[in-house]
C-alpha cells in the first residue's frame, strides 16, 4: 500500500515538473497576431504585402486547410533559429491536427537569418531541397538589399505555386493583388497556358455536373461540397493544432 502511494506521489511530482518545464520553454515565445497569418515584430513587411499574405492565406485555408504563417521577430532569445521555429510552430499549432499541413516562414532581420519549417503533411510537396532553392533564389537576393517585403512575397508566391500544384487548386491570387502576384516575374509567360487551363477546368466541371446529376442525382456533388465544408470550414484566425515535420531549410544574408 505504501509503495503504491509513493508511486502515485512520484508520478504527480513528475507531471508537475514536466508541466512547469513546458511553460518555461514557451515563456519567451510570442502569441500569434490577431490575423494569425502574419506576425511582424520588427515591422519589415509593408501593409499592402501583409494584407496580400493574409487574404491569400484565408483563401488557401478555405480550399485546402493548409496554413502558411509569416513571422518576423527581433530576437531568438539565445536559441538556434531552427529550434525556435519548431517550438513556435508547435505552440501556434500551424496547419490541421489531422494532416499537419502547416508551414512557418521565420525571419530574424537582426541576425540576418531565415528558416522555413515544414509540417509533415507538406513535406512531399515541399522537400528540403526545394525549400532551400526558394530561399536562396527568391528571397535572399531581396533581403541582401534590405527589401524584405519583396523577398517575403517572392518566396511566399513560390511556395504557393507548389501547394497549388500539389492540391490541384487555384487561389486566384491575381485577383487579390495582381502586382504582388507577379512580383518575381515568374508568371510573365504563363498567360496563354493559364487561360487554356481555366477553360479546360470549366469544361471539366460542366461535364462532371452533367454526368453526376444525370446518373447519380447529384450525390457526388453533394459529397464534395459537404466534405469541403467540413474540412475547409470558414476562414479562422488561429492554428488547427498541426505539428512540425522536422523538415525545412534556412539561410543567411
Amino acid at each position: 500500500m505504501r509503495r503504491k502511494t509513493l508511486f502515485l506521489c512520484l508520478m504527480c511530482i513528475l507531471i508537475i515538473l514536466q508541466t512547469n518545464f513546458g511553460l518555461a520553454t514557451d515563456i519567451n515565445l510570442p502569441r500569434p497576431s490577431n490575423s494569425f497569418y502574419v506576425y511582424d515584430e520588427p515591422d519589415i513587411l509593408e501593409k499592402q504585402a501583409e494584407e496580400y499574405v493574409i487574404r491569400t492565406d484565408e483563401e488557401l485555408y478555405k480550399k485546402s486547410g493548409v496554413q502558411i504563417v509569416v513571422a518576423s521577430i527581433n530576437s531568438l532569445e539565445g536559441m538556434d533559429i531552427r529550434e525556435y521555429a519548431v517550438r513556435l510552430f508547435e505552440k501556434w499549432g500551424i496547419g490541421s491536427d489531422e494532416y499537419d499541413n502547416g508551414l512557418l516562414i521565420l525571419i530574424v532581420p537582426e541576425n540576418r537569418e531565415i528558416w522555413i519549417e515544414v509540417g509533415y503533411g507538406l513535406e512531399g510537396i515541399l522537400p528540403d531541397s526545394k525549400v532551400g532553392n526558394i530561399i536562396e533564389n527568391s528571397m535572399l537576393p531581396h533581403f541582401r538589399e534590405n527589401n524584405y517585403s519583396d523577398g517575403i512575397i517572392s518566396g511566399f508566391n513560390e511556395i504557393l505555386n507548389e501547394v497549388e500544384k500539389g492540391y490541384n487548386i487555384n487561389l486566384g491570387r491575381e485577383r487579390i493583388n495582381e502586382d504582388l502576384y507577379n512580383i518575381n516575374g515568374s508568371y510573365s509567360n504563363a498567360g496563354i497556358f493559364d487561360g487554356t487551363r481555366s477553360i479546360l477546368m470549366i469544361v471539366g466541371v460542366i461535364v462532371f455536373l452533367f454526368i453526376d446529376f444525370k446518373f447519380f442525382n447529384g450525390l457526388l456533388t453533394y459529397f464534395i461540397l459537404f466534405r469541403g465544408h467540413r474540412n475547409g470550414g470558414g476562414s479562422r484566425n488561429r492554428g488547427g493544432g498541426g505539428r512540425s515535420g522536422g523538415g525545412g531549410a534556412g539561410g543567411r544574408w
